[in-house]
């Protein structure tokens, strides 16, 4: 029902005991999103319904796994400047913040993130950044943040989807806007920043 969300728009991940977690972008306590957990035999549990400000709004991303069991996430809006969130939620529902985006470190992550062989998350955010065009950042479990690449139209606009890691150790996506033909751009980026 709409108390424990609403409008799910990623899909779920697993854990090891066979739960399934996910987002939803309305619904939940605050009809802001939320997020929740779906047992193997059909059961929802609320996880963590979102406020705004404190937290962020809409989390159209999917969640990603750490090492430790947790997940962490986006919001697509809300948080400290109302350009969305990062945070990291236990599968008991503790919730800890670990970003607000503030439009010149990116805007509006409508993907979720990746957790990369070094251990860190990657993620992309659909506008902000030096040029309005959109970001590519690292951020790691304990949220230390680290911008890696901004946009600049030419070279891309608008990522609305995620990033993968080849084997390469390279990240891969693709940009909706942007490019020659100015239809979207697909690149690889290094893990310390350079598009190639």
């Amino acid at each position: 029902g709409i108390k424990d969300g609403a409008d799910p728009a990623a899909n779920l991940v697993q854990d090891a005991a066979g739960n399934f977690y996910g987002t939803t972008v309305g619904g939940g306590t605050n009809a802001l999103g939320s997020v929740f957990m779906l047992s193997p035999t059909g059961g929802v549990t609320l996880l963590h319904s979102f406020a705004g400000v404190a937290d962020g709004t809409s989390p159209y991303g999917w969640l990603a796994q750490g090492a430790d069991g947790s997940f962490f996430g986006t919001a697509s809006s809300g948080g400290a400047f109302n350009q969305g969130t990062i945070f990291n939620i236990t599968t008991n529902g503790v919730f800890t913040l670990l970003h607000s985006f503030d439009y010149t470190n990116g805007a509006n992550p409508m993907a979720g993130l990746i957790r990369a062989l070094d251990g860190n998350l990657y993620g992309t955010t659909y506008n902000g950044g030096t040029n309005g065009y959109g970001t590519i950042f690292k951020i790691t479990t304990n949220g230390v943040f680290t911008p890696l690449y901004a946009f600049g139209y030419n070279d891309g606009a608008q990522p609305y989807a995620g990033l993968v890691q080849g084997a390469d150790g390279n990240l891969y996506g693709a940009t909706e806007l942007g490019g020659l033909g100015s239809d979207g751009t697909v690149f690889q980026l290094t893990t310390n920043g350079t598009l190639n």
